[in-house]
């Protein structure tokens, strides 16, 4: 005798009361192996798409039960559910069967529906939501565990039966649709929802397995292991398909490709990517769908792709008139069997997320303010995940770069490091280009001429600087980042100084940063700013200001202080002004919500190339600091800084959070806070720990038509980006 996993009714044979204590989805069943998870069984025949799961194929199925209440760890499973899942080398299959509930009314059992979820990433950051009701019809959707959903990749199949004392049904999911990692599509994670008729009432769900809320829709939750018999039936689904970047809308010019001149058209990149260890073959279609009517502008390409790689495939077709929105349905088939091996739906809107409405605030001295229009928008997502821009760069072809940083949508994974362009000042942005390996913030970039682009990041373990000779396409070029003089690591966050030639190549830069030891509140800081004239691949001059240390007494106890982070520009007089992140004032230094977010910005000034420096000035004594410097033509210093907090006197002013600006118009000797621009606000307090910030790390870079672009961190938002004038 042998085991199998979960309630199996297909034999009555049970094992000994001693064995009951084994593990609750463990069943009885002769002549099957044993599994360690749900099995995916092998149908050599393509069923048929029923809602009657009681004869056929579907009878000679592993029927799992144990469906439990969730959120109760002690729950007894409740009987009169079951499921089955299977595969026949082209299709998923899950098969459902409930049985009416004691008291339950007819009427109450045709109003269930069965919710499944599907992760074949198996990494509980996405997952598909399949919603069958006992009426024949079925939803599907893509579900995000950072919040938010995305269209299902491809039409599903589904079949259900609704009679006397229960129903069945049974989901049809092509195996085209689902995501094959890199060990092959082997495995799958899941879990099957019963909802009854009074959802969201105590007992309303029935789940497999048991899940410890009744939140069972969230990605990670799908916490069923299942696996595919005869995987290897499977192998030919090593390929994916996606979207590169956003559809964009044009009016057609006419030309060849294009013959209907003046239609409105829609230019969709798509990614092909061969995930076996073979160049293959393969046909990619596409096909355009509006809601209610007939697929449009169908196309077939076949490519030719190299193992493991991936062809970008820009597609146009036009776009009837009043288009509001549409779906690309994509998909990859064999040559020669037409068999299809993946599918993806790219939705096309007519609703361009570029540039929108907005103002900036500037202080009109006497507590008021002038509102300027001006431009915003929200920095694409990258995988579902907010992306933080913590560089902007303009360079000579007429673009802008951003290095940015997607974050993780669940606790415990790392950043990925990205870049991006705009051809537009800011308005569109290309597809991220993903530096692999690379998981840290993109500081100080800097674009040194001739295509030439650099900035510091690295890895989770080794500071990296990182060059591009193409204008960003690729990164060729590695450079371990050199330490501090007394070996240990620097960290940089800020602008750097860039001295140009009359070509406005880059002859030499200029970055500040910092050592950090200790634990909080009691860092050990020490700021220094090195010079290189190779493009920061080597730092022969290393200083560390004493000028941009200090002492501080409160109640009895001196404090000794240190600016770290900063920014550095070159005045139009020759001076050369930094604005340094400085400290978190004494008094809240043992408050128990501590945190950095308080820390302010000061300002210091070198009249001798930075041989020697000005005593701190401070201008904001705290909640103001990730500090960027730019020189406007006219000479006009533009100081840009995250409010973390709106603080001043040693009070919280304000709850508004955001990201402000001020002026210097006598090469950094004065600033005119009186008229501060307020770029940027929203609302923000975490009841009494009011330190905390929800907004940080900016870049700006200026436009060749004297508007200012500037990017920034909000939470639960991503990359903010606005264009002003000052």
């Amino acid at each position: 005798m042998i085991l199998s996993v979960a309630g199996c009714k297909k034999h009555r044979n049970r094992p000994p009361m001693g064995w009951l204590c084994f593990a609750h989805l463990i069943c009885w069943h002769e002549d099957v192996p044993i599994h360690s998870m749900t099995p995916i069984q092998y149908f050599s025949r393509t069923p048929e798409l029923t809602g009657d799961v009681s004869t056929g194929a579907w009878a000679k199925l592993l029927w799992h039960e144990q469906f439990t209440t969730p959120a109760r760890p002690d729950a007894q499973p409740t009987p009169g559910t079951s499921f089955a899942m299977a595969h026949d080398g082209d299709s998923l299959f899950f098969a459902v069967k409930c049985k009416a509930l004691a008291g339950e009314a007819p009427e109450e059992l045709a109003r269930e529906n069965v919710q499944i979820q599907l992760d074949s990433e198996r990494r509980g950051l996405r997952s598909g939501i399949f919603v069958c009701y006992t009426d024949g019809k079925a939803s599907s959707a893509i579900e995000l565990e950072a919040d938010g959903k995305e269209a299902w990749l491809g039409e599903v199949g589904y079949g259900s039966r609704l009679q006397a004392g229960g129903w069945s049904m049974v989901l049809k999911v092509p195996l085209s649709q689902l995501a094959h990692v890199e060990e092959g599509l082997q495995r799958i994670q899941f879990n099957v929802s019963r909802v009854l008729r009074a959802h969201g009432a105590p007992d309303s769900l029935l789940s497999y397995p048991a899940l410890k809320n009744i939140h069972f829709w969230r990605p990670s939750n799908a916490t069923g292991e299942a696996e595919f018999e005869e995987p290897e039936r499977l192998k030919a689904y090593a390929w994916a398909v996606r979207r590169a970047g956003r559809g964009r809308l044009r009016q057609n010019s006419g030309d060849t490709a294009s013959p209907e001149p003046g239609r409105m058209v829609c230019l969709q990149g798509v990614v092909s990517t061969n995930l076996s260890n073979t160049v293959q073959d393969v046909d990619l279609r596409a096909e355009f769908i509006e809601a209610g009517k007939a697929p449009s502008a169908r196309t077939e390409r076949r490519l030719r792709i190299s193992a493991g790689a991936s062809h970008l495939e820009n597609i146009e077709f036009p776009v009837p008139d009043g288009f509001n929105h549409g779906l690309v349905h994509v998909s990859l088939h064999e040559p020669d069997s037409g068999r299809c091996l993946s599918e993806n739906r790219i939705l096309v809107d007519a609703e361009e997320l570029s540039w929108k409405e907005h103002f900036v605030k500037r202080g009109d001295g006497q507590g008021g303010y002038t509102c300027l229009a001006a431009q915003q928008q929200v920095l694409p997502l990258y995988d579902g995940c907010p992306t933080v821009p913590y560089g902007l760069a303009t360079m000579d072809n007429g673009e802008v770069m951003c290095a940015a940083t997607a974050q993780p949508l669940v606790g415990g994974q790392p950043e990925q490091t990205l870049i991006t362009f705009s051809a537009d000042g800011g308005a569109t942005w290309a597809e991220y280009i993903v530096l692999d390996g690379i998981h840290t913030r993109p500081m100080m970039l800097v674009y040194l001429g001739r295509g030439e682009v650099t900035f510091e990041s690295g890895d989770t373990t080794e500071q990296l600087r990182l060059y591009s000779h193409d204008y960003g396409r690729t990164w060729d070029e590695r450079v371990a980042a050199q330490p501090a003089p007394d070996g240990q690591t620097l960290g940089f966050e800020g602008s750097p100084l860039v001295d140009r030639d009359e070509q406005g190549n880059a002859i030499r830069i200029a970055q500040t940063g910092q050592t950090l030891e200790g634990a909080s509140p009691n860092w050990t800081i020490r700021e220094y700013i090195r010079w290189s004239e190779d493009g920061g691949r080597t730092w022969p001059r290393v200083d560390s200001p004493e000028a941009w240390r200090t002492t501080e007494t409160y109640d009895g106890k001196t404090f000794d202080f240190s600016c770290n982070e900063g920014a550095l520009v070159r005045a139009a007089n020759g001076d050369l002004v930094a604005a340094l992140r400085t400290w978190v004032p004494p008094e809240f230094h043992h408050h128990p919500y501590f945190v950095d977010c308080l820390e302010g910005t000061a300002v210091s000034i070198s009249k001798d190339d930075g041989a020697t420096w000005s005593p701190n000035k401070m201008l904001f004594e705290g909640g103001r600091h990730h500090p960027t410097l730019l020189r406007m033509a006219n000479g006009d210093l533009v100081m840009v800084l995250i409010r973390r907090i709106d603080f001043s006197n040693g009070k919280l002013v304000s709850y508004r959070r955001g990201c402000d600006a001020v002026i210097s118009r006598d090469h950094g000797e004065t600033w005119d806070v009186e008229h501060l621009y307020v770029l940027d606000d929203f609302l923000y307090c975490k009841g009494e720990d009011w330190m905390r910030g929800a907004c940080g790390h900016l870049s700006s870079t200026l436009l060749p038509d004297g508007s200012i672009l500037t990017g920034y961190g909000r939470d639960n938002v991503g990359g903010v980006l606005i264009r002003w004038t000052p």
